[in-house]
């Protein structure tokens, strides 16, 4: 379990994104990974069907060492929101749209930060009490190091969508780097010892042989 597995799970809960992991259908989805949004993705290709709004998590993480024992990694989501065309004004011409559709992005921003204070202070979902510290510790030991004075987010006046708006989230957390000692024998090909090892280094036989070559 990772943190794109956390945030898949605040969309199933939270009401204005309901997604739905198991339907077959894109409508019924809110949430998806990318590489990038100014990439060729999911959203670009399905955009007149998918669900608003909808949830875009993005992949392609950064990250930078703090010490010998700890990262810090800079995580990115996209929220987006459907512009919808009236009798009279296509919607991203109506001032009023334009307007609602930003305050409701930033409250979706605000949300999930509050969502992710609440899980750094206890590792366990307030909505359904999946504790996720005892489900995977290390993202646990990541989830309580989460630097929510490091969240930064807000509408994006170039994105290029011509019925959506675009918000973007960004925070930083620790991530805990384990001893290369501890985790050697789960992430390397030790090689096995050799006969020439085996060799160098004899086992004493039943007998002791002297220095003349005969047995004693």
């Amino acid at each position: 379990m990772t943190i794109s597995d956390v945030l898949e799970h605040w969309a199933e809960i939270y009401k204005p994104l309901s997604h739905d992991p198991l339907s077959k259908k894109l409508e019924e989805k809110s949430f998806f990974k990318i590489r990038d949004i100014d990439e060729e993705n999911i959203f670009s290709r399905n955009a007149n069907i998918i669900h608003s709004p909808c949830m875009l998590y993005r992949v392609v993480n950064s990250g930078e060492l703090k010490s010998d024992k700890q990262a810090l990694v800079t995580y990115q989501v996209c929220f987006l929101t459907k512009l919808k065309d009236s009798s009279t004004t296509l919607g991203r011409y109506d001032g009023s749209k334009l307007q609602q559709a930003s305050d409701d992005l930033m409250e979706y921003c605000e949300d999930l930060a509050s969502y992710l204070t609440q899980l750094r202070r206890t590792g366990i979902c307030p909505i359904t009490g999946e504790n996720f510290k005892q489900e995977e510790p290390k993202l646990g030991m990541e989830l309580s190091a989460i630097d929510i004075e490091s969240f930064a987010y807000g509408v994006n006046p170039l994105f290029r969508g011509p019925s959506w708006l675009l918000a973007d989230c960004y925070w930083q957390t620790i991530r805990p780097l384990y001893s290369f000692q501890c985790e050697k024998e789960q992430k390397y090909n030790i090689p096995a010892p050799s006969e020439k090892d085996d060799t160098d280094n004899p086992s004493s036989g039943d007998g002791a042989t002297t220095e003349s070559g005969k047995e004693g």
